[in-house]
């Protein structure tokens, strides 16, 4: 349906990618009261490490879905680390607002 690639640099460097999937997933109303599953995942150098994330972006965009890729982190990345580098605080301004841009692109392509 719409997708948004770009690149996000704090403390560390990512490449995200944010889309809108064709279909709702079969558990689109039950993900939203969990609130630590994220459709969101992280991979270090196209590697997967997690997908649980407390808060990177919020309830109500839990529809979407993404990636994102770091080449900066180390493999052995752990929650803790990706806490002491503020990843999802420097992270989460930037994801919500090219999250809210592409929604509005897809809005005015519609109309």
């Amino acid at each position: 349906m719409s997708w948004s690639h770009f690149t996000a640099e704090c403390d560390v460097e990512f490449k995200d990618v944010l889309f809108v999937p064709p279909k709702a997933p079969h558990d689109l109303y039950g993900s939203y009261y969990n609130a630590n599953k994220s459709n969101l995942k992280l991979y270090v150098r196209r590697v997967f490490i997690s997908d649980w994330f407390d808060d990177l972006l919020p309830r109500y965009l839990n529809f979407l879905m993404g990636l994102m890729d770091s080449d900066t982190l180390p493999l052995n990345v752990s929650r803790e680390m990706l806490q002491q580098h503020n990843i999802p605080k420097t992270t989460k301004k930037k994801l919500i607002r090219k999250a809210l841009d592409m929604i509005c692109r897809f809005a005015e392509r519609g109309s």
